[in-house]
């Protein structure tokens, strides 16, 4: 299942997650993708949550910290220093930003130089939440769309990539 495929894919301790990260994740909630074994055994120092609802960022036992902020409004930037976090996470939540450019200028800027942007999503969304832009499209144009959002917010990404984890071969458009 698609849950345990993301899950694997940040806490195998390869490309996402490393020994001693410092890990935001980003519009968080009452659960994370990263396995709570995997956060001990790669010593993960610090995992804070940014997210909109008190309650659930209580529930996440992955967070040593969390931070209640909503980035849809015109005041995006995140409260943390420069250079803060090896990693951010924003798992499944990408589709509802409204000012997707300027969080991810804010992410390039709490990024340490080097540092990895992992964003996960998939096929499924509350379409009455997710942008417009987001709704009518395939899961290649939102590929294209979160790489979009990357290029062109002035966060000094690089190496911009896009991978596909999902399990069914064949059965999307080719392009």
């Amino acid at each position: 299942n698609i849950v345990q495929t993301m899950t694997s894919y940040l806490s195998d301790g390869g490309w996402a997650l490393r020994p001693g990260d410092e890990v935001l994740d980003l519009c968080s909630s009452w659960t994370s993708h990263i396995d709570v074994k995997a956060k001990e055994k790669l010593g993960l120092k610090r995992v804070s949550g940014l997210g909109m609802n008190t309650e659930e960022l209580k529930a996440n036992t992955v967070l040593t910290d969390w931070v209640v902020k909503d980035l849809n409004t015109k005041e995006v930037k995140l409260p943390y220093d420069d250079s803060s976090f090896d990693v951010v996470l924003c798992q499944l939540s990408i589709d509802y930003l409204t000012h997707p450019l300027e969080v991810m200028q804010e992410v390039g800027r709490v990024l340490r130089p080097g540092g990895r942007v992992v964003i996960l999503f998939s096929n499924r969304l509350f379409l009455s939440k997710a942008v417009g832009l987001w709704t009518g499209a395939d899961d290649v144009d939102h590929a294209y769309l979160v790489g979009s959002y990357l290029h062109y917010s002035k966060g000094g990404f690089e190496n911009i990539k896009a991978q596909d984890l999902s399990t069914r071969k064949g059965k999307g458009k080719d392009r």
